[in-house]
């Protein structure tokens, strides 16, 4: 069948025909009966008519339906001839959904010896509520012709008005050819290779037992790991003492996901003497697209997070972002001077090469951001002018009211803050920006500093949780270490020289520590005492410092609301929640009262949340046993193993949240 476009009908020639004979009989008898010009009342007549057949025109049109052009069975071109000779039926239907043109295979279908032209489509083919179909059909739009199934696609075609083709395939051809799809893409995928770099973790602890034990514990390491990845059918080297690159399939590494990476906790039950425990870093990468060597460089990039994450854990960087496995055991002392005094020659060689330096901790600051920043500070002003460096903070903080007023004497921090808000005003083609105490770049003061400059520094002891999305020009993430001000305490006793920090810094710095380490009683070291020790030698005054962890009444009451509307989850964990009028000082009382929930008798893990502006502000404690950065790197915060925070929206059930996070993670450990 065809349809032909509309040509001018007879109502449309005799329309015309009476404007004209109207305009001309007009025209004869103003001449006869009027002395005006006849040339003028023939121009006038024209454009009378020109003007009428317009308006004519224009209301015709508007109210016209083309009829669009169809395929002819026998003239039509490559599009019908596939369609006819095609075995799935289809037709075309106008905008209305009522049937134009159709093939033999539809008429086949209906079971019809004809359908005439202008029957419902729905009338022919009944849809099928998704509710009614298998799970893998839900998402596609199935109707039913006659007694089959279809999977149909309909498509806008052009032409006149516009109208729709439908195509149909049989729902077991679909699933057929579906099915086959699946297998192969699930085969090509299963065929993948996976790539891991594996490291022993605490290889100088082992070397200091005699060397035999050593090597009984190592060949016991490596028989795990070579029987682990030979299951897999894969393929595993040792290129060092105590570093191993494996190679296995992908479908093994998703059986590796399922079980959590049970292998650490094998390899964890190897010992030195019965006390000791034997611990592994794996980075792994089976990135989908990527090439071998792609991903073998995306695995050491894993392995290096899983070691600055305390080790004995599984980094899994995919095309989904990074998983953690594993992260049971706390992260031990192994840093050395050498490593400060070379952080510190790549920070001199930086700030050198800048026009200046910016410098911010996290929102919110604590005195361990703010000591951090304030000796980093000191550091840059050995090397570049006053004028060429600013702390990014916001000055209103009134938990940093009492650190503001002991620098306020001091002239070099006259002019050194700066809001950050006019913060991006100071950025140059060539910044350097040092970033303190936080690693996640949401979570800085001014996270749009971070998308203006080129050169980034970052020094940090909590945890990376993901991977930078630039390029950082100086990473140094050390989370065995206590505190910021631990870290930069230590660049500066190797870089200080002759010059000395003013009382007041070396006392905020020794505060941020004191936070963080709860008085020096917990995650510490042998170089957290190190560098207190530095500070005290440069002024520090305990008794000054610990003015600054007072507390007045207002700040006991604060706190009375979080341990009076306090929950045991687990047996062995407190969450309290502050409810009522809150503020910014909040955030500090909340950390306060999940340190001191945690001196109940039998309290693993504490958690205490306030809800401040949109936000719901979360502090976590724990023991040495619960791993509070695991928990609460599921609601995209983290910190340490035993101290951790996050930040999640008002608008969410935060503690439902925070219990299936615990419910995943809660695995305590023995001390």
């Amino acid at each position: 069948m065809k349809k032909q476009q509309g040509s001018l009908s007879g109502r449309d020639v005799a329309v015309v025909v009476c404007i004209a004979a109207l305009v001309i009989f007009g025209t004869i008898a103003v001449c006869t009966y009027t002395a005006l010009d006849p040339l003028f009342v023939g121009m006038l007549a024209v454009f009378l008519f020109m003007t009428a057949l317009a308006a004519y025109t224009t209301v015709r049109l508007a109210n016209r339906t083309f009829a669009p052009v169809l395929p002819d069975k026998e003239e039509g071109g490559d599009l019908t001839k596939f369609l006819c000779a095609s075995h799935h039926p289809a037709l075309f239907c106008d905008l209305k959904n009522t049937v134009l043109w159709y093939n033999d295979a539809f008429l086949h279908a209906t079971g019809e010896s004809e359908i005439a032209t202008g029957t419902p489509m729905d009338t022919l083919c009944s849809p099928i509520a998704p509710e009614a179909l298998a799970s893998d059909l839900q998402d596609k739009e199935v109707c039913s012709i006659g007694d089959t199934l279809y999977v149909y696609e309909r498509t806008t075609m052009t032409g006149g008005g516009g109208f729709y083709l439908y195509t149909f395939h049989a729902v077991s051809a679909w699933n057929e050819t579906s099915r086959a799809l699946a297998e192969t893409t699930l085969a090509a995928q299963n065929n993948q290779t996976a790539v891991a770099y594996i490291i022993i973790d605490n290889v100088e602890d082992l070397l200091q037992n005699i060397q035999e034990r050593f090597r009984e514990a190592t060949a016991n390491v490596a028989e795990i790991l070579y029987k682990w990845v030979g299951d897999m059918n894969g393929v595993i080297r040792s290129y060092d003492r105590d570093k191993y690159i494996a190679f296995f399939r992908y479908d093994g590494l998703q059986a590796c996901i399922e079980n959590r990476f049970d292998v650490l906790d094998t390899i964890r039950s190897v010992h030195i003497d019965d006390q000791l425990p034997v611990t592994v870093s794996m980075g792994v990468s089976c990135m989908q697209g990527a090439s071998l060597a792609e991903r073998a460089l995306l695995a050491q990039e894993a392995m290096d997070m899983a070691l600055q994450r305390g080790g004995d854990q599984v980094v899994l960087r995919s095309e989904s972002g990074i998983d953690f496995y594993g992260g049971k055991t706390k992260a031990t002392y192994k840093r050395a001077n050498v490593r400060a005094r070379t952080v510190g020659l790549q920070l001199i060689r930086l700030m050198e090469e800048s026009d200046n330096v910016l410098i911010m901790g996290h929102q919110n600051g604590d005195y361990d951001s703010f000591g951090a920043t304030v000796g980093m500070a000191r550091f840059a002003l050995q090397h570049l002018d006053t004028k060429r460096v600013h702390i990014v903070v916001n000055r209103a903080d009134k938990n940093l009211r009492s650190c503001f007023e002991r620098l306020g004497t001091l002239a070099d921090y006259r002019e050194m803050f700066c809001d950050p808000q006019d913060a991006p005003a100071l950025v140059t083609p060539n910044t350097l920006l040092i970033v303190l105490d936080v690693n996640h770049f949401p979570h800085t003061e001014c996270p749009r500093l971070l998308d203006m400059v080129e050169k980034v520094a970052i020094i940090d002891h909590h945890t990376q949780s993901e991977a930078f999305e630039k390029k950082i020009s100086l990473l140094y993430i050390e989370p065995s270490a206590s505190s910021a001000s631990e870290l930069v305490a230590e660049i500066l006793e190797q870089h200080l020289g002759a010059i000395r920090l003013e009382k007041e810094e070396a006392e905020l710095m020794l505060s941020g520590i004191l936070l963080d380490t709860k008085q020096l009683v917990r995650s510490t070291g042998t170089r957290t005492f190190g560098a207190a020790r530095f500070l005290r030698g440069e002024g520090a005054d305990p008794n000054e410092t610990n003015e600054l962890f007072k507390n007045d009444v207002s700040d006991m009451r604060k706190q009375a609301q979080f341990l009076s509307n306090t929950m045991i989850y687990r047996e062995h964990i407190a969450i309290a929640v502050c409810e009522g009028n809150t503020d910014s000082s909040y955030r500090i009382i909340a950390a306060k009262a999940a340190d001191n929930l945690l001196t109940g008798r039998g309290i693993s893990a504490s958690f205490a949340l306030v809800t401040i502006g949109a936000k719901v502000h979360i502090s976590a404690r724990s023991d040495g046993t619960v791993n509070v950065a695991a928990i609460l790197e599921e609601l995209h915060g983290g910190g340490h193993f035993d101290a951790a925070g996050a930040q999640v929206d008002a608008t969410e059930d935060s503690i439902e949240r925070l219990r299936r996070a615990i419910d995943k993670h809660y695995r305590p450990t023995t001390k």
